[in-house]
């Protein structure tokens, strides 16, 4: 039977460049994973603070402390599968920010997806990461296929329905529990099953969680000036942003830049501004009282008719409808 992915937590619109605690501007974290011993994955698991996280070492056998960057907004070109198993508070993906119940939940990001997590209190959970690059050189043909069409899908984040979450937990608890296997042929062997899993999960049994790709290329030229821009984007939202500007910084002409732009956001540069401050508008609309003007301005919109137009039709509501009817995702 064909399941359909509900939706679980209250979306709350976007946007990770403000601190709902003191409400400056946030920075991107590019974290630098290093998988242990040459593995295409590693295995992650915290109990309490997802900052204070321990990782398998597959020449110990057993996990080791790390300093976790999970609560902090930040990015990194290998895949992540993560099952929060207990903790509530604001989960921020891509331009998608949800307030996340204490429950369940399963979400796979793609190469790039600004990501972090902010729970009220003590969480626990389990994340794997892993080289796409790698794991594809892996396999045969017919099984690379199938993943790579599961890494393309994730490439906006992919949240998994209620059943098959917990298919795919049993795996995950092997994979972070202490009597993992020592053996790396073992291990490999319950991360491709965890995959496998995964990706044969029907399309409409998961819910595509960000409107934006931050993907673009890993192995493309142009990557790190790309980078460059969505982060100067995201952390200058509030002033006033010019393509000339941004040009000037990562040194790159106009033709240029817009053809690789695109590739790596999935919008243009107007388009992506206006989405990046429509987003901090939604988030700032359900979780302060500002009023409406208030909002506009802190977002960078320097003309309130032109905020509550460019809301409309990124939400199909106005302002005031988001905040005080049921909320649901930006069109997508």
């Amino acid at each position: 039977m064909t399941r359909k992915w509900e939706a679980t937590g209250r979306v709350a619109g976007g946007r990770f460049v403000r601190s709902l605690m003191n409400g400056n501007p946030v920075s991107i974290n590019h974290e630098s994973i290093e998988n242990l011993h040459d593995q295409c994955f590693r295995v992650l698991r915290w109990y309490q603070d997802v900052n204070a996280v321990e990782v398998y070492d597959t020449q110990r056998g057993c996990f080791v402390g790390l300093q976790g960057v999970g609560s902090q907004w930040h990015r990194h070109p290998e895949i992540e599968i993560t099952l929060v198993t207990s903790g509530s508070g604001i989960r921020v993906i891509g331009d998608e920010s949800i307030t996340i119940p204490n429950s369940e939940s399963l979400v796979v990001l793609g190469r790039g997806l600004p990501h972090y997590w902010k729970f009220n209190g003590k969480s626990s959970g389990v994340s794997v990461q892993f080289s796409d690059i790698r794991l594809l050189g892996l396999l045969p043909e017919q099984s690379r296929v199938e993943a790579k069409e599961f890494i393309d899908r994730a490439s906006f984040g992919l949240e998994f329905a209620n059943s098959d979450r917990d298919i795919a937990m049993a795996v995950l608890q092997q994979l972070s529990g202490d009597t993992v296997g020592e053996s790396h042929l073992e291990n490999f062997g319950l991360f491709l099953q965890l995959i496998g899993k995964l990706a044969r999960v029907p399309v409409d049994a998961t819910r595509r969680i960000s409107s934006m790709s931050f993907d673009g290329s890993f192995n493309e030229d142009n990557y790190f000036e790309m980078q460059i821009a969505v982060d100067w984007i995201m952390s200058n939202y509030q002033s006033e942003i010019r393509l000339v500007d941004v040009l000037e910084l990562i040194k790159m002409s106009k033709t240029s830049f817009s053809r690789h732009f695109g590739k790596f956001t999935g919008l243009s540069f107007s388009k992506f501004v206006n989405e990046t401050r429509i987003s901090n508008a939604c988030l700032l609309l359900h979780s302060t009282e500002y009023s409406i003007s208030e909002i506009a301005l802190d977002s960078g919109f320097s003309n309130l008719s032109n905020f509550n137009r460019l809301f409309r039709q990124s939400k199909g509501m106005a302002p005031s409808q988001y905040r005080a009817g049921p909320v649901s995702s930006s069109k997508r």
